[in-house]
Parts: C-alpha cells; sequence; structure tokens
C-alpha cells in the first residue's frame, strides 16, 4: 500500500513538474469607458461664445495692497486662461491619477462633480464642477494646483463662472514665508 501511494505521489510530481507547450491566452482588459468632464472644450466653448459677443475683458490684479484694474483683449488674458486649459485631466493619461465622485448639492440645485487625486504628485489636488441640476448646463468650475518649483511652493485657486468671468488667485510660499499673493479677477464685458 505504502509502495502504491509513494508511486501515485511521485506521478502527480512529474505531471505537476511537466513543461508543456500549452499557450495560455492572455485575460482581456477591459477597456476604460469612463469619461471625465473636458474642461479645456469647456473653456474654448466659452472663449468661442465670447468671442462671438465681440466681448472684452476687466482684469483687476490684486498683488499685496496694491491693485489695478484694466480692459483687456483676450491675447492679454489668455496666459491666465491657459491655467484652467491646462488642468483639464479628461485624456487618458491623466485620468488615471484620479478619481471621480458626484453629489447632488440641494442648498445650488447643483449636481458636483468632483475629482480627486490618486496619485499626490500630480499638480492638480482638486476640481469642482457644479451643472444645474435642471439644465446639466456648467455654472462654475472650481480648480485647486499645488506644486513645488524649487524652493516655493505654489498654489493656485481658479474658478471660472459661465458666461460671467474667471478669477485666479496665486501663492507662492518658500521657507521665509510669502514671496507672493495676487489675484486676477477677470470679468466678460459684452456688448
Amino acid at each position: 500500500m505504502k509502495s502504491l501511494i509513494l508511486a501515485c505521489f511521485v506521478c502527480m510530481m512529474a505531471a505537476a513538474c511537466s513543461n508543456t507547450n500549452e499557450k495560455i491566452e492572455p485575460t482581456n482588459v477591459a477597456a476604460d469607458t469612463t469619461s471625465f468632464y473636458p474642461i479645456a472644450s469647456y473653456i474654448q466653448s466659452q472663449l468661442k461664445y465670447f468671442d462671438s459677443m465681440h466681448a472684452d475683458y476687466s482684469v483687476v490684479t490684486t498683488e499685496g495692497i496694491k491693485k489695478d484694474s484694466a480692459t483687456a483683449q483676450l491675447t492679454q488674458v489668455m496666459p491666465v486662461i491657459q491655467s484652467f486649459i491646462n488642468a483639464d485631466i479628461s485624456d487618458s493619461i491623466q485620468k488615471k491619477n484620479y478619481k471621480e465622485s458626484v453629489f447632488r448639492d440641494a442648498g445650488t440645485a447643483s449636481f458636483n462633480i468632483n475629482y480627486t487625486p490618486i496619485n499626490t504628485r500630480v499638480p492638480v489636488r482638486n476640481i469642482d464642477i457644479l451643472m444645474d441640476e435642471q439644465t446639466s448646463v456648467v455654472k462654475r468650475i472650481f480648480v485647486r494646483k499645488q506644486y513645488l518649483n524649487k524652493d516655493t511652493t505654489c498654489t493656485e485657486q481658479l474658478s471660472w463662472k459661465t458666461n460671467e468671468g474667471f478669477t485666479t488667485s496665486i501663492s507662492k510660499e518658500t521657507n521665509n514665508g510669502f514671496s507672493l499673493n495676487k489675484t486676477i479677477t477677470v470679468r466678460v464685458i459684452l456688448p
């Protein structure tokens, strides 16, 4: 009986260790069908709307206690707008670093789409998009970015209000304290 058990054990070991040329098919990985809200497309549509209305831009810049205001054309405010466009995380490369959550905000009669990073090394730290719950039209977009530039921590707070304008607040802080606190508020002037 012992020899029969030993023989069965040897056969099982030989079968387990045998080299087969059996091809193992890779498992199909499901494609990522999640779509994040395309901020860059939204901003581009806003710019087209402003252009069609022949809008000018009222720009108020506050840095410390100094305040300056001017009327500007699109080309002059485009560097500020570019910060919003650069915050778009809807492409397949960026969106893998974020998770999405959606909830209803009864206080503003909006749906809030929120994106927060899974990877803490990305510069875009938070995006909130408020959509009208009746029309699904975007009311506002809020973006917070934070990144390190040499020994300086840079924080940007961006806010875009549909068909009205946008604000950027930039602060830079070194180990010695704040080196810059600047807010640029741009209002669209429609004829």
